[in-house]
């Protein structure tokens, strides 16, 4: 997804005011459960993905699909909305869009993981140079 209104449009404007300002802050338990909820989120997704699997097929939908062909590909179509399938791109259905969202929050959370291993390494590093030099913490 790309354009003004895109997820990572704000991550980028974030990080450039973030490095623009020069000072960062940072709250490894704020991260902690920022982690938390990206995972919380990509197993929702998931889940929603296996039920629009089962229960979103659109085989059955009394529409007349077993006897007269403008209702089969009508029902076809619906399906495929739901499921995927030659006519629908991936992307575009539900099963498609619920796996973009599982992606796009287990992307955030490994970003999350970066940063806070990042974080825990560069303060155990400045910790042991200040006790090196006789600060206490």
């Amino acid at each position: 997804m790309a354009g003004p209104e895109a997820p990572e449009a704000g991550w980028k404007a974030f990080t450039e005011n973030i490095v623009g300002g020069g000072r960062l802050e940072l709250d490894p338990a704020g991260l902690e459960q920022c982690i938390k909820l990206c995972q919380d989120h990509a197993d929702r997704m998931k889940l929603l993905g296996g039920r629009a699997r089962r229960e979103l097929r659109a085989t059955d939908l009394g529409l007349g699909e077993k006897d007269i062909e403008s209702a089969k590909q009508l029902a076809r179509k619906f399906d495929e909305k739901a499921i995927g399938g030659d006519d629908i791109e991936f992307a575009n259905t539900a099963v498609g869009l619920f796996l973009a969202h599982e992606t796009y929050a287990s992307d955030m959370k490994s970003m999350f993981e970066a940063v806070l291993a990042s974080y825990r390494e560069q303060d155990a590093a400045t910790a042991a140079r200040l006790g090196s030099v006789g600060v206490q913490l």
